[in-house]
Parts: structure tokens; sequence; C-alpha cells
């Protein structure tokens, strides 16, 4: 009886933490996708990026792309239920489902959501892990809604890593932050089985190679 009450003051407190912390990091931003140069495009797109980058992406949507609107893929546990909280402080929704439950529900509402024209927001190694390995599902959310997977990650100088199985992070106030919106990826219609598994991969290794900050070392633009 007291989960309601805990999930709200949670989820206050969590959409608290982020407008307190968002604002004071120190941005530097590689945008190879395009989308912040033209936030206005009416096609939507999948973003991806990993379960432990969760905490500042509902102020980076919010800031970068405020004229947007976008929902989520959340667990439907009770944990998603206070994620779903934060989320609607900034204006975001939240699909409830996981490949455990409502798996095939929740994905059928993500695509009424693009045709929408709403963005999608998907952590492809959530809920449950394993860390840093893609599941399948956004691919072939991007396969039959013809939309583009755009990958997404940040790094950050000075953070606490908690010792969940993602090692969730989070960061500290005033810290260097490298945000990096990858390159677009395309799924075709009509892609066969060995496709699918090839862009998996593909995205997979894409935001691993993000997250090893090299692309931090190559260039980058202070917003």
């Amino acid at each position: 009886m007291f989960k309601k009450p805990r999930n709200i003051l949670v989820g206050w407190l969590g959409s608290l933490a982020i407008w307190m912390i968002g604002p004071t990091l120190r941005m530097r931003v590689r945008d190879d996708s395009g989308m912040l140069s033209a936030p206005d495009s009416p096609s939507p797109v999948i973003f991806a990026f990993w379960h432990n980058r969760m905490f500042l992406m509902p102020y980076l949507y919010s800031h970068y792309l405020p004229i947007r609107r976008a929902v989520c893929l959340v667990s439907a546990s009770q944990d998603g239920e206070m994620i779903a909280r934060v989320l609607d402080r900034f204006g975001l929704g939240a699909v409830r489902g996981s490949s455990s439950r409502r798996g095939k529900e929740a994905y059928r509402e993500l695509a009424e959501n693009l045709k929408k024209s709403w963005d999608v927001a998907i952590t492809p190694d959530g809920p449950r892990g394993p860390r840093y390995e893609a599941h399948s599902g956004v691919v072939g959310l991007a396969s039959i809604s013809g939309c583009a997977l755009i990958p997404v990650s940040y790094q950050l100088k000075w953070k606490i890593e908690l010792p969940t199985w993602d090692r969730f992070i989070i960061p500290l106030p005033f810290s260097p932050c490298f945000l990096h919106l990858g390159k677009a990826i395309h799924v075709a219609e009509t892609a066969k089985e060995e496709e699918m598994e090839r862009t998996r991969l593909n995205l997979e290794n894409y935001l691993k190679e993000m997250d090893g900050g090299g692309a931090e070392k190559r260039s980058g633009q202070t917003h």
C-alpha cells in the first residue's frame, strides 16, 4: 500500500536531482546525426543508449530538442514506475514493458507513437542486461517503422558508478560532459535475419566505441 507514495517521492527527488545537476555540467557536443541542427524535422527517430546512461537523458533531450516529443520504453516493474514519474516531470511519455512483461504490446505502442511523429528512446541492454549487450528488439522496431536509429552516449570526467548490474552512472556537479549523437543507422523493412543480426552488432559496437571517449579526442564543439 506504500508503493505508490514511495514511487511519487522517488520520482520527484530523482527529477529534482537531474534538474539540479544537468545545468551545471560543462557540455561539449558532437552531433554526427544532424538532429541538433534540424530539431524541427518531422521525421521521428529511435534513440538508443545504454541503461547506465539514463540519468541525464531526460535533461539532455529537453535541453537540446525542446520542441520535439518522445516516449521511452520503461520496464513494467516498480523501478520502471519511478522512472516513468521522472520522465513525466520532463514532459516525456513512458511505454511500459520489457522482454519478460508486456513485450509485444509495448513494441506495438512504440510503433504507434512513431507513426504519430513522436521520437522513441530505448536502452537496448535494459532492463536487466547483460550490460553493454544490445538486444534485437530495437533493430526490429527500426525495421518495421522505417525510422532511423540514433546511437547516443555521453562521457563524464567526474561521476559516481553505483554497484548495480549496469554500473549506473550519476554525474557529479560541474563535471565536464561530452555528449555524442552518432550517425543514423537505417534498417530496411525487408531485412533478413542475418542483416538484422549484423545491424544489432553494429549498433552494439558503435555504442561501445562511443563510450570509449575516442570521439571526444577527435572532434567536438562547446554548447
